[in-house]
């Protein structure tokens, strides 16, 4: 219920009436006119029932869809709030006739947190106003109480005590009447219309988007199953669907608690039973069978998985009961004719990094931790301080329901902070819960032991092995890793991943290159590694996962034409190749750490990882034994650190670290390497006068290492070194002001690189003639150098190469005077060297190219530059290349020096 909005008064506080309000058939009426005609009709809508509650003292704190939501100091000011919209509704003149809306208003203590309220009397008012017809406003009893002194603006007519979806108390209604409103109306739209057994919940249900997502598709089917490991919800999210639509159902609502019985012959027994059905001398299946011929009916069967063989039953009823629906809450699905599965989700979470209150209760999850922790604590409150702990917590579960809410529950003992910390042993952490609950939900342990139990032998070694991926892997990943020698027989993978799969234990699916892939919640990963180690085999499979993601990044690291491929690839596996990493660090094993430190550096810089990165290659640098005699795994790790340095803008440490990359390379006496370390060497050579020099490292005359490393190249035959070392002497030429050779060097690298098409070399070689360009005052013809890399980094998702472009668009916009479009760019790009540590971006230039003032005077320019950092990356490349095709469409003026 967040607020898209701030309110224009601050939200009232203690006891707070809320009226809630919505449109009722509004989905019809959308069919009936069209979006746009429902488009204006809600608008008007939202007019006349805002106007009436903010003329009462209402705050609004938030809409959803037509469901508008405000909030009262005063009981008595809601209801005539109410009175007053449903008036104004019925007096306008509706084009596609009556638009009818319900009203509910409900009193009760409630936290304001942000835009928006937290706690069960929210959720309590929101069933009130569920719970009547268009045209109606309900009370309940503690604002009727409340609102004793209405004088003659409305009469209350109690309409008894009803159970309200979802909700454990029952709660007595009154019906507001006042002239000009209308009276009858038909039975209310409670669990008292309905014959059921849905047993009633003592907390609010947390999850409106699963609950969306599932009822849609009930309304398509007659079985749903409700899929998903321990702890993610299932139960719960049955019992609220069910609720949500028993309306439906006029002859009964029965819920099915299956989690006792183990026997799948006594399913219809368990049927029977939650129905009432008693006639012990005929066989449980027909009694069921002829109780629910004729009848529109729902059943809720609870904890199907260890009774799945009893599937038939289920597919027999509806075959013999043809207005029946069934709900089933499972981890594994029933595999029966007409079923359709729905993987219930964990609750949605925060953005990494998030700290503001709004983002932060965006999230269902933070949203759950909130209210169940103000249930043990009733003083607890999300704050900005501990915002970020909380967020961090539901991160580390999964969002999880189960595991927040056994979490909440430690609030008791210790702060958000300090369960941040401690969650690292998260099973053991979150022991304790409920104890009206049934024991594998009392730890979030015994809930995933629950589904493990329910395993044969060669799955549940599958599953401990797939413990060692981090978050999941490839199909082909899998099969390389989980096999050991001295197995008594192969692992079918792909077999038992289709059997984890059922018991919600991993997921399968389709990546976006159509290869299989499965992935496992970080909470499951750690009870399978537990395994793992009861097993014996960690070591032996953390070398095979090593060993196969070492690979992975050899092959998939080399250079090629679909770099944004081979990077989307790398990107996807960045956990496993950072748990990979991790390994070889702590066992020692300097070469093939360094290998993979190699092999993923280009991917840090380009995916803008940069500060990662460099302390993953300072771990490798810093194991024992490297000072043994030169070697190539050495040479690899200095060169991976020196590149990373390099485009962090730490040009000391990229030129210590390269420097000894070239010692390396000539006392091992390689010639190919040899060249690279002088060619990279070049671009980070110490400095001889101010520190002003480190631009780039190539302010220097002395070329002599890029003439050494051309030398070598050339006589190797070695055609892409050539061209590289030809776009260095571009670099140097260009800021020595030696136009001529530029374009000489660089065209003659260009021809290089587009005969092999490499579109990386291209964009850099592009974007050294702009700049060589741009010092010369030839902005259009830079201009069109820009765009073609910037559409370049943008293709392959190369972050390093699209925010230095950014930084140099707004350069050359300085310099056709386009200066605010330029400041707008130009906080784009800082903002995005904040975010990725790609400092390399601010030291390209000379005295000769402008730049924009990180906090300009100007008002105007002020507000470009907000502008401009509040664009996400894809909206600030999509800005800069349209720009940059204007300067080479000479739309910009052409200038040389500040505008």
């Amino acid at each position: 219920m967040a607020s898209p909005h701030l309110p224009a008064r601050a939200l009232p506080e203690g006891t707070v009436t809320f009226l809630f309000t919505d449109i009722e058939g509004s989905t019809k009426l959308v069919a009936e006119v069209g979006d746009t005609a429902y488009g204006a009709i809600l608008d008007t809508e939202r007019r006349l029932v805002l106007d009436a509650a903010v003329a009462e003292g209402g705050v609004p704190f938030g809409s959803e869809g037509d469901a508008h939501f405000v909030a009262f100091g005063s009981a008595a000011a809601a209801i005539r709030a109410a009175v007053a919209a449903q008036r104004a509704l019925a007096g306008h003149a509706w084009d596609a006739g009556p638009v009818r809306v319900r009203m509910g208003i409900h009193s009760g203590e409630a936290q304001v947190a942000g835009d928006d309220y937290l706690g069960l009397e929210v959720h309590r008012a929101a069933r009130v106003a569920a719970a009547g017809h268009g045209g109606q406003v309900l009370v309940s009893d503690v604002t009727r109480a409340l609102a004793a002194d209405l004088g003659d603006a409305a009469t209350l007519r109690d309409l008894g005590e009803h159970r309200l979806k979802d909700l454990a108390r029952p709660e007595r209604l009154f019906q507001v009447e006042a002239p000009g409103l209308e009276t009858v109306f038909p039975a209310l739209r409670t669990l008292n219309a309905t014959p059921n057994n849905l047993p009633p919940q003592l907390t609010s249900f947390v999850g409106r988007a699963e609950l969306a997502s599932a009822s849609e598709l009930l309304a398509k089917t007659r079985l749903l199953t409700l899929t998903g490991p321990g702890g993610t919800g299932k139960t719960r999210l049955s019992l609220a669907l069910a609720g949500d639509c028993v309306e439906r159902f006029p002859d009964g609502a029965w819920f099915v608690p299956l989690a006792p019985v183990t026997d799948p012959e006594l399913v219809p027994s368990a049927i029977a039973a939650s129905i009432g059905l008693l006639a012990p001398n005929r066989p449980p299946i027909d009694r069921v069978r002829d109780h629910l011929r004729d009848r529109t009916a729902v059943l809720v069967l609870d904890n199907f998985e260890q009774v799945v063989s009893g599937a038939p039953v289920v597919a027999d009823l509806l075959r013999s009961a043809p207005r029946l629906t069934v709900i089933v809450s499972s981890r594994a699905p029933l595999r029966v004719a007409g079923e359709q599965e729905f993987p219930v989700p964990p609750l949605s979470l925060p953005p990494r990094g998030a700290r503001d209150l709004e983002t932060v209760l965006a999230s269902e999850a933070v949203r759950l931790f909130v209210e169940r922790a103000m249930a043990v604590r009733p003083d607890f409150a999300l704050t900005a301080d501990n915002a970020v702990h909380v967020a961090e917590i539901v991160r580390r579960l999964d969002g999880l329901p189960l595991a927040i809410e056994l979490a909440a529950a430690r609030i008791r003992l210790l702060s958000p902070a300090a369960m941040a910390q401690r969650l690292g042993d998260r099973l053991d952490l979150l022991a304790g819960g409920g104890r009206d609950l049934p024991e594998r939900q009392r730890t979030l342990r015994g809930a995933i032991d629950w589904s493990f139990e329910l395993l044969d032998a060669p799955d549940r070694c599958l599953f401990a092995r797939l413990g060692v991926f981090a978050g999941g892997g490839p199909l082909e990943s899998a099969e390389a890793v989980c096999g050991l020698e001295g197995d008594e027989q192969p692992l079918d993978v792909l077999a038992g991943l289709e059997r984890l799969a059922e018991q919600s234990l991993v997921r399968i699916a389709l990546d976006a290159h159509d290869d299989v892939r499965f992935t496992m919640l970080e909470t499951i990963r750690e009870y399978a590694l537990e395994k793992l180690d009861e097993r014996g085999e960690t070591r032996a499979l953390r070398d095979r996962h090593a060993e196969a993601f070492l690979a992975f990044a050899e092959q998939t690291g080399d250079p090629g034409a679909d770099r944004g491929r081979r990077l989307d690839e790398l990107e996807d596996e960045h956990d496993n190749l950072r748990a990979a990493l991790d390994h070889l660090v702590a066992i020692g094993d300097r070469d093939r750490a360094s290998r993979l430190g190699f092999a993923a550096w280009r991917f840090w810089q380009m995916r803008g990882h940069i500060l990662e990165g460099r302390r993953r290659m300072d771990a490798v640098l810093a194991m024992p034994g490297w000072e043994q005699p030169a070697s190539i795994a050495r040479l690899r790790a200095l060169e991976a650190a020196g590149g990373l340095a390099y485009w962090a803008g730490d040009m000391a440490s990229a030129s210590e670290h390269y420097g000894a990359a070239v010692a390396e390379a000539r006392h091992i006496g390689d010639l190919p390497q040899l060249a690279n370390a002088l060619y990279n060497r070049f671009f980070a050579k110490r400095p001889t006068t101010g520190t002003d020099e480190w631009i780039l490292g190539i302010a220097d005359d002395d070329k002599s290492t890029l003439d050494e490393a051309l030398e070598i190249w050339t006589g190797l035959g070695d055609e892409d070194g050539v061209a590289r070392a030809l776009w260095g002497l571009g670099e140097h030429y260009a800021y020595r002001r030696q136009y001529a050779d530029t374009e000489a060097v660089l065209t003659r690298a260009l021809e290089i690189f587009e005969r092999r098409r490499d579109g990386f070399w291209i964009a850099w070689t592009r974007f050294t003639r702009a700049f060589g360009r741009a010092l010369d005052g030839r902005v259009s013809a830079a201009g069109g150098d820009v765009a073609v890399s910037l559409r370049e980094f943008r293709a392959s998702r190369d972050v390093s190469g699209a925010v230095l472009l950014m930084s140099a668009t707004a350069s050359l916009l300085l310099l056709g005077g386009r200066v605010e479009d330029a400041y707008a760019v130009g906080a784009a790009a800082r903002r995005a060297v904040a975010e990725t540590g790609l400092h390399i971006a601010t030291l390209w230039r000379t005295d000769d190219i402008p730049t924009t003032d990180p906090e300009p005077a100007d008002p105007a320019l002020r507000a470009a530059a907000a502008e401009g950092a509040a664009w996400s990356r894809e909206e600030a490349l999509d800005r800069a290349i349209a720009l940059a095709d204007e300067l080479a469409a000479g739309a910009i003026g052409e200038a040389s020096g500040h505008p």
